[in-house]
């Protein structure tokens, strides 16, 4: 059975949050030996140090740790060297941030020791917590910002009252000379290096976002002052994000690929695709300078919107293929919802049409539209991979996740899929099972819903389950197979182009060409009475009916020399067996006695079962032939005897399972004597039990060594061997005799306590049958 093992792994996994915690506590560590921050640095360590074992958003909990680091060490950086006249109000605020960081601490900790199931219900309850910290650390923050603002507020008041030079004023780009009245020489030297500062006069623009494109010039002062009172860094400059960079390149008309970026003035929106699903909805048609179009637009929460418009672009911009959405333009980052611009398509769900053809239409036309949607599927995803460089695993998971629609012309167009960031998926099947699961998905889920149907208490509608049962196995023998590559053989390509109106595809034309490519070798399985059918029979059941118990046999294929086919069969057994509480399974072969006996040796242990399961199985060595042959005579031997062709079953293999159970009722071995210290701790500690000692030399000196002795002793298995046949009127029987010869009565004694019986044999028959419409000329 295939296997598929999906594991998420996010950047930040396991590994790399130990290398960053470790790194923010080494740089905290540092910080304890200052007085001001010794407390606040051990509450953070605290911290970093719960991060490992809380389960539940230990994500947004690992950043809000690194947050608490990051304005600790920011603080201790700027401050190395000028603890000593550190401000009073500075001092404040860290007693401030030390409060906070304990609040922090204990989350962190409830967070951490809190059951899943608590973690569950209070899942929303612990993101509010999350918030509502980012949004103390956010305060804390900012109050450090307006402590050092008042200190500057400070520094120049005092300036301005003994100073008389001039100042440089800042406007826009340009330096302009500013009288000032005070003089700046009656300042007392600097004891430390001097630093230029630049202070807004306007000390409400401290907490307000710039905008680059604002107009307004904004009038700083240049000051020379002490930089042991003023201290001032510029802040650093946020590094620009992938929308920023992207949106900063929509200047021009068109962009480096060709495509043209138009205002939301130049699109006009129409009728809204209402059938559309998946990354198609969302979907309308569009009028663009007189030019049909099909608009999506990105709708909802507006970074995530923005983020998958932006990658919708760069992906599509790199695909060209016409079982790809094919994107024309897009806008051009003024409109309050963005959008692309498409090829105008008149598409609907794939599986909408699907299900309509499969309950509709008959078996060739169902057939020959899975084959098509398989080789757009397989050609779509084949230049996806090779456009967008995606491996093997990441093919199959653009295959998983994508949408399919299809248009007016029955051509599948293949949508995206979402974004799946930090996801690894582990499969135990190639890129070409995949794309047959994906075609052949659509029929599946038709005999699903048939069965929901059937268990609801209705009977299951014949036609749909005849063809499932005919596509599923012929579909398969056409589609590749794994090593062979996703793209289909370029016969059947011909013969998919090749049929129209005139010449429309048949299928027994697939049938046959499946048969030519020694790959047809489908069959069906059912249970059957035991030793009435043999390989090659062939007949009918009266009525319609599925049960082979009423099942008419009309002759054997193997009667005629010139459809004689070879037959192979096989004997093979599986061991159950039953010991001290545990079971184990393994295979079993016999060897051959005569009278068509077969002899199976079996391992029994102390009061032990096994069961032995025999299978006897006999087949036509070809299925393919076996087709060959009913679909080149199964017309004239119908004929012949009356019946219509696709009444016609042939046995292509029968299968008898029979289980027989041998158990070992030995009485049970005698209790283990105590000795040693296992004695001395109980009756007969003194004297010992049987008249040894506890201590006695060679028993109380190594007591474990005579126990595993003696336990190994008692639990050698008992061989001996069981006889079946194949024989109607044979009985199975265990012996001692390897020859199979029975044991003879007055032979038993009490040491011979095995027995044998058997369960009741099943029976099971592979047969293949034609339809209506291979006959159909």
């Amino acid at each position: 059975m295939s296997l598929k093992a999906v594991r998420r792994s996010t950047g930040n996994n396991a590994l790399d949050w130990m290398v960053a915690t470790a790194k923010m506590a080494a740089d905290v560590t540092s910080m304890l030996q200052f007085p001001p921050t010794a407390a606040a640095a051990s509450i953070v360590l605290t911290i970093l140090k719960t991060i490992a074992d809380i389960k539940i958003n230990q994500l947004e909990c690992f950043r809000l740790a690194r947050r608490t680091a990051r304005l600790l060490t920011d603080l201790g950086r700027r401050m190395k060297g000028k603890w000593e006249d550190a401000p009073e109000s500075l001092l404040e605020n860290i007693r401030d941030f030390e409060i906070t960081l304990l609040s922090i601490q204990d989350f962190m900790l409830k967070a951490s020791q809190t059951k899943w199931i608590s973690r569950f219900v209070g899942k929303t309850g612990i993101e509010d917590s999350l918030m509502h910290y980012e949004q103390l650390l956010e305060d804390a923050a900012m109050s450090f910002q307006v402590s050092s603002l008042i200190e500057i507020h400070y520094a120049l008041g005092a300036i301005k009252g003994t100073t008389s030079n001039n100042v440089a004023e800042v406007t826009g780009d340009e330096f302009v000379t500013s009288p000032i009245s005070d003089s700046l020489e009656a300042l007392p030297p600097p004891t430390s290096r001097s630093m230029s500062t630049l202070v807004s006069e306007d000390a409400g623009s401290w907490d307000r976002p710039r905008d680059s494109t604002d107009s307004t010039t904004s009038s700083f002062l240049l000051v020379e002052c002490d930089a042991v009172n003023v201290v001032q860094e510029e802040p650093e400059t946020p590094r620009p994000t992938e929308e920023d960079e992207f949106l900063a390149t929509l200047s021009e008309e068109a962009d480096e690929f060709g495509f043209r970026r138009y205002h939301q003035s130049d699109v006009i929106v129409r009728k809204a695709n209402r059938k559309a699903v998946g990354w198609f909805s969302g979907t309308s048609e569009a009028q663009v300078a007189g030019q049909k179009m099909t608009v999506k637009r990105y709708d909802g929460v507006k970074n995530l919107a923005l983020k998958q418009w932006i990658r919708d672009i760069k992906t599509l911009r790199n695909l060209h293929h016409e079982n790809l959405p094919q994107i024309l333009g897009y806008s051009d980052g003024k409109a309050p919802t963005p959008f692309i611009l498409l090829a105008s398509v008149q598409s609907r769900d794939l599986g909408a049409a699907m299900r309509s053809a499969l309950t509709t239409r008959g078996l060739a036309d169902c057939a020959g539209l899975i084959l098509r949607t398989y080789r757009d599927i397989a050609s779509a995803i084949t230049h996806a991979q090779q456009q967008m460089s995606l491996t093997e695993s990441q093919a199959q998971d653009f295959i998983d996740h994508a949408t399919y629609s299809i248009d007016s012309d029955s051509n599948v167009i293949v949508g995206l899929p979402p974004p799946r960031d930090g996801w690894l998926t582990a499969r135990s099947y190639g890129l070409e099972e995949s794309l047959a699961e994906r075609a052949l998905q659509y029929l599946k889920e038709l005999m699903n819903s048939e069965e929901a149907v059937l268990q609801a208490g209705t009977s299951l509608n014949p036609a749909t389950l005849n063809k499932y049962k005919q596509l599923k196995g012929l579909i398969r023998s056409l589609l590749p197979q794994r090593r062979e590559g996703p793209a289909l053989t370029p016969e059947l390509e011909e013969l998919l182009d090749d049929s129209d109106e005139d010449n429309p595809l048949t299928l027994r034309t697939l049938r046959t060409f499946s048969i030519e490519q020694s790959r047809h070798s489908q069959t069906w399985n059912s249970r059957a009475p035991i030793g009435t059918l043999a390989p090659g029979d062939y007949g009918y059941i009266p009525n319609g009916s599925t049960d082979f118990a009423a099942f008419m046999r009309l002759g054997n294929i193997q009667d005629e020399q010139a459809s004689r086919a070879a037959l192979v069969g096989e004997t093979r057994g599986t061991l159950h067996m039953r010991a001290g509480g545990f079971s184990d399974r393994q295979p079993a072969t016999p060897f051959l006695l005569p009278d068509a006996r077969e002899c199976w040796p079996i391992a029994l242990s102390l009061r032990g079962c096994v069961v032995l399961f025999v299978h006897r199985e006999a087949a036509l060595d070809s299925v393919n032939d076996a087709w060959r042959t009913l679909i080149a005579r199964g017309t004239a031997l119908a004929a012949v005897h009356g019946v219509k062709p696709q009444d016609l079953i042939l046995i292509t293999r029968s299968l008898h399972i029979e289980d027989h159970e041998v158990n070992d009722w030995s009485p049970p071995p005698p209790p283990m004597p105590m000795f040693g210290r296992a004695a001395a701790s109980g009756f007969g500690a003194r004297a010992g039990i049987g008249g040894f000692s506890s201590h006695a030399p060679g028993f109380g000196a190594h007591p474990h060594m005579h126990m595993q002795g003696m336990q190994a002793q008692m639990q050698i298995p008992s061989i001996v061997y069981l006889v079946t046949s194949a024989a109607p009127d044979a009985n199975a029987y265990v012996t001692d005799d390897p020859m199979g010869r029975p044991r003879l009565r007055e032979t038993r004694s009490t040491s011979w306590c095995f027995s044998c019986r058997s369960g009741f044999p099943v029976g099971y028959v592979d047969y293949i049958q034609l339809d209506a419409e291979d006959v159909q000329t």
